[in-house]
């Protein structure tokens, strides 16, 4: 039924268009045929030729700053340069201070004699020394030991003193002992120290030394004996003033 319903309807569209051809030729109006539906999509074309390139654009702003990149890993070491050529010599520092000049903690000496048994009456009796370190010091001496002076006729009396390279001091004073005894053929030893401090001593080594003698002033000595049967001691300090 349908395949003879579209038959149909394909004959009166024939007879349509045949009016349309007879009004072309004759240019009598004839009966006008419907438009027809239309037709399915055709299959795609095939794809066409690649266009030419067009004409570069214009340059376009630069863009805006990056972020800065992160710190790169440090290079190797590079060979190690020729020795430079010996620069010229400097000028000369302005001098240094001294506060207070550095000497050691304590510059001292300490002598001893262990029963020195000495009974000269005149003359040099130990001998100790130091090396001063500046000129500004001044020394400490301390002697120690026993001492006695026996009376012998009219010869009562007897000095200890010291000197600095044979010199004794003169500021402040000198350093000394004297022992008079006016009992006959008493022989009293008795502990005894001889110690000052001088100024004025130059620096480098002193010797510093005990001598025994006359009394002052002019008093011929008696029968002296010195370190009887036990130490005696020298201690020298070079201190500030």
């Amino acid at each position: 039924m349908a395949k003879l319903l579209c038959s149909l309807l394909s004959l009166v569209y024939l007879l349509f268009c045949l009016s349309d051809v007879v009004t072309q030729l004759t240019g009598e109006t004839a009966l006008q045929c419907p438009a027809g539906r239309d037709g399915r999509d055709g299959q795609p074309g095939s794809s066409g030729l690649n266009g030419r390139d067009g004409i570069p654009g214009a340059a376009g702003r630069d863009g805006k700053d990056g972020a800065p990149g992160r710190d790169g890993a440090p290079g190797l070491n590079g060979e190690k340069g020729d020795t430079g050529d010996t620069g010229l010599q400097g000028a000369a520092g302005i001098p240094g201070t001294c506060p207070p000049c550095q000497l050691p903690k304590r510059n001292i000496t300490h002598c001893t004699w262990d029963a020195s048994n000495d009974d000269r009456d005149s003359g040099v009796i130990h001998q100790c020394s130091l090396i001063k370190q500046r000129g500004q010091t001044a020394i400490l001496v301390r002697w120690t030991g026993n001492l006695r002076s026996k009376t012998t006729g009219s010869k009562t009396c007897s000095r200890w003193w010291i000197t600095f390279n044979g010199v004794e001091c003169v500021d402040p004073a000198r350093i000394d002992v004297q022992i008079y005894n006016g009992m006959s053929g008493h022989n009293f030893l008795a502990p005894s120290i001889v110690e000052g401090i001088c100024y004025n001593i130059e620096e480098g080594t002193v010797n510093v030394q005990l001598h025994v003698g006359d009394c002052r002033p002019g008093n011929e000595h008696g029968d002296a004996y010195t370190g009887w049967n036990s130490v005696s001691r020298m201690i020298i300090e070079e201190i500030e003033l």
